[in-house]
């Protein structure tokens, strides 16, 4: 079975799968001298894309934990499995899926799309996340009304900020917070987008 359809069935199909959907345990820890706040997302995700000539999707939940350049990437099943977990750094990537080696390489994009058929922007979205564009790299940027980021180009993905929400109290900087984010990879190749909706911080 393609990796795409068994992302996109695991858990779900039968109760078999569920012995492949124990809790896995990242193989890659965060880098020690990464010493700033870490800080913690979740939410849901959908993915589209084309794969041999295929379109899929696949959908389910995600939890998302950075602290400076350190990221980690929990993706959940409907029924609340462990998909995968990816662990970026800046001394290297992991990815890591039920009942496998762990995959390594210094960045995870490939990774991600190699394994499962869709990657997920990670180095991006350590700052679309906060609503900003990565550093070091060109970006345009336009913004609404009310000047938050509104379409966001960076890195060959078009970023889509759809729906906002306000920062819980307690914050460093309140301010608004995405809560809706569209992205859509350029290009014709190899079709991908993905929609993210962020919880509010309360429901952490």
């Amino acid at each position: 079975m393609l990796r795409s359809r068994r992302l996109a069935l695991l858990c779900v199909a039968a109760p078999l799968w569920l012995a492949a959907c124990s809790t896995i345990t990242p193989s890659r820890s965060f880098d020690a001298d990464e010493s700033a706040r870490s800080e913690h997302y979740s939410g849901r995700f959908a993915a589209n894309y084309t794969r041999y000539g295929r379109s899929e999707g696949v959908q389910g939940s995600f939890r998302w934990q950075e602290q400076g350049r350190n990221v980690r990437l929990d993706l959940i099943s409907p029924l609340g499995q462990t998909l995968a977990v990816v662990t970026s750094t800046p001394s290297g990537a992991t990815l890591d899926l039920p009942n496998e080696k762990p995959r390594n390489a210094p960045e995870v994009d490939s990774l991600m799309e190699q394994a499962l058929g869709f990657s997920l922007p990670v180095a991006g979205m350590r700052d679309w996340l906060h609503a900003r564009p990565a550093p070091g790299a060109p970006s345009s940027v336009t913004r609404d009304a009310n000047g938050r980021p509104d379409t966001l180009k960076q890195n060959g993905w078009t970023v889509r900020y759809v729906a906002w929400q306000e920062a819980s109290e307690g914050t460093p900087t309140p301010s608004a917070q995405p809560r809706r984010i569209d992205m859509a990879r350029d290009g014709n190749e190899a079709p991908l987008s993905v929609r993210l909706v962020i919880d509010p911080k309360s429901e952490q």
